[in-house]
């Protein structure tokens, strides 16, 4: 039993031998008491209206609490508990409340103010009655009390003012009931708010996974299968499935069967509800489709089991579809869903159709990037044979008019040496596509490498304002692949010679001397450089600047080259203006490295 029901009795008379003066005081006395005591408000506002009636020694008493434009009853002790409403303004009790001004009325029939409707509908006879405003401090309405029928006559001027005082003091305990109410709604709404916020965030921050994660994955089907898996963790999916259209016509469909299995089937054409998304992008909810056509679906689409919830939506971007996402609960695990959940879905599918859809678009441009660098190799490629392929044009031609054995012989090792040199830059260039190659060592005296660099040169920079020299201060001789570093020496001077033009006179010079154990070969000219903010690339593959007819090979297989011997090539400006490459490499590459590392692009 509570403290309240310990103290609670019904509503009888006060006993006659209580003078009405301790009665009054016994019962202001325990409700002062109350009001420190531990009580919830509705206790106490309880045994409030249970003192009142005792001590007033009536027949019942009602507390109305303001509710908009009406009055309606919180509690009422000594009669029956109903509930009911009085608009402001009707009865005496709305009269109270309107003008805040209490009134005493002996007789209720009497009083023009009285509403006997009440006593109509419940069969009770209101006599006498007693009606107060309860005010707060700011004089703001809060309620009404009302006693009924005083026992043994009417109400007099001192149950006016014990009324008054008992309600003063309990005033704000009725203020503080409604302020805790309203905190509790208020309460209730922030608990809900929080809520909504992290089932927000928590989309938020799968969107955002998603998005990064189709960003790192290396390959489309990888970002596929992030998607999928993520998506199926995230909303504990029984099944997800991405169909997605492939460019040969056909589809491929990921498929996630709970978090330890997945799938990746290739297909003819969509099937089940995917195949509904792909003839007309909506969504599809198994719960509102019959059970038959459901079942149907479900065994097109090849399901482990026919679906109690899920959704199946298309995956969109700006210009078209590109799949569908589908989600599926197995019976007894997942009711239909709501709002909010397919609200989810569809936001996700949203999201995954723009991720994809970007990853299509980039992997496409990709393609289209290397087919083009591979096309302008290709051009730079037959460039280079020109020369070999010319001069063994030229042999030939002299081998139909020649009668001297001897020439013809020397004519024929001609044609053999132009077609070996072909069949090394058709090797070497497929060797730098594979990221690896061989080195054909051999020993090379330098001054008679320079004099072959110069008849090289001639070919490069002929019809252009460039002059060049070619200084060798090395006389000995180093083991390398002479044939790879004339050709790297050659892809330095026809960067230069596109770089400084052919309206200009400019200068390209070419050192070759010895530093310590190494063969250093400096290529300088006298042009506008490299820019600072594309320094970094320079030895990328694929990597232009500044240059319509460039491949973006030449430099990367300078550097392949270099890294092949175990030397180094680096870049620096040249003193007043220019770009200067040191080449550097071991005099025996016998001791460096027989393979190189996989081009960067």
């Amino acid at each position: 039993m509570s403290s309240a029901e310990s103290i609670l009795s019904p509503t009888v008379p006060p006993p006659p031998e209580l003078r009405p003066a301790d009665v009054r005081l016994a019962a202001v006395s325990e409700v002062a008491r109350a009001l420190s005591a531990p009580w919830t408000v509705d206790e106490l506002l309880d045994l409030v209206m249970d003192r009142l009636t005792w001590a007033l020694d009536a027949d019942r008493s009602t507390l109305f609490l303001v509710d908009g434009d009406a009055l309606w009853s919180k509690i009422t002790r000594g009669g029956d508990a109903a509930q009911f409403r009085v608009p402001i303004g009707v009865g005496v009790v709305g009269w109270v409340a309107q003008r805040r001004r209490g009134v005493n009325v002996k007789n209720a029939y009497d009083d023009p103010r009285f509403d006997p409707s009440w006593d109509q509908v419940t069969g009770y006879t209101t006599r006498s009655l007693l009606c107060q405003p309860v005010l707060d401090r700011e004089e703001n309405l809060v309620g009404v009390v009302q006693v009924l029928n005083k026992r043994g006559g009417y109400f007099h001027v001192d149950d006016e003012r014990l009324l008054s005082t008992i309600l003063s003091m309990t005033a704000i305990s009725i203020v503080n009931a409604q302020l805790a109410n309203q905190l509790a709604v208020k309460n209730d709404e922030l608990l809900k708010t929080q809520g909504d916020l992290a089932d927000r965030v928590r989309e938020i921050d799968m969107l955002y996974d998603l998005e990064r994660e189709v960003a790192r994955a290396p390959t489309f089907d990888d970002a596929v299968r992030a998607v999928v898996e993520r998506v199926s963790y995230t909303l504990h999916a029984d099944l997800l499935q991405v169909a997605v259209r492939t460019e040969g016509g056909g589809l491929v469909l990921y498929r996630a069967l709970g978090p330890d299995f997945f799938e990746v089937l290739p297909l003819p054409e969509a099937r089940g509800l995917v195949a509904r998304v792909f003839a007309e992008p909506k969504r599809y909810n198994p719960c509102d489709m019959p059970r038959d056509e459901l079942k149907r679906a479900a065994a097109e689409e090849q399901l482990p089991w026919v679906p109690a919830a899920g959704l199946c939506v298309p995956l969109e971007r700006d210009d078209g579809l590109v799949g569908a996402l589908a989600v599926y609960w197995k019976p007894g695990r997942h009711t239909c869903m709501t709002e909010d959940q397919v609200r989810v879905v569809e936001l996700t599918a949203d999201q995954i159709g723009h991720a994809l859809a970007q990853r299509q678009a980039r992997q496409q441009q990709e393609r289209e990037e290397r087919l083009s660098a591979i096309g302008r190799a290709l051009a730079s490629i037959v460039h280079d044979l020109k020369t070999p392929m010319t001069v063994a044009s030229g042999y030939v031609q002299l081998l139909k008019i020649e009668d001297d054995e001897g020439e013809r012989v020397s004519l024929a090792d001609g044609v053999l040496e132009q077609l070996r040199r072909m069949n090394e830059m058709t090797r070497e260039v497929l060797g730098f596509a594979r990221g690896d190659s061989e080195l054909l060592l051999v020993k090379v005296v330098m001054p008679d490498f320079a004099k072959d660099l110069q008849r090289l040169f001639e070919s490069v920079f002929a019809d252009s304002q460039t002059h060049f020299t070619i200084e060798c201060l090395d006389r000995g001789f180093a083991r390398i692949d002479a044939g790879r570093v004339m050709r790297a020496v050659q892809n330095i001077a026809r960067n230069a010679r596109e770089a400084l033009g052919s309206v200009h006179p400019h200068r390209f010079d070419v050192k070759i001397l010895s530093e310590s154990s190494d063969l250093l070969i400096l290529c300088s000219d006298d042009g506008p450089g490299v820019p600072r903010e594309f320094q970094h690339r320079l030895f990328e593959a694929f990597a232009t600047h500044g240059k319509a007819e460039g491949t973006g090979l030449g430099l990367a297989m300078v550097k392949q080259t270099a890294d092949l011997h175990g030397g180094t090539v680096v870049y620096r400006e040249t003193p007043g203006g220019g770009a200067t490459f040191e080449l550097r490499l071991p005099r025996d590459s016998r001791l460096g490295r027989t393979t190189a590392p996989a081009p960067q692009a």
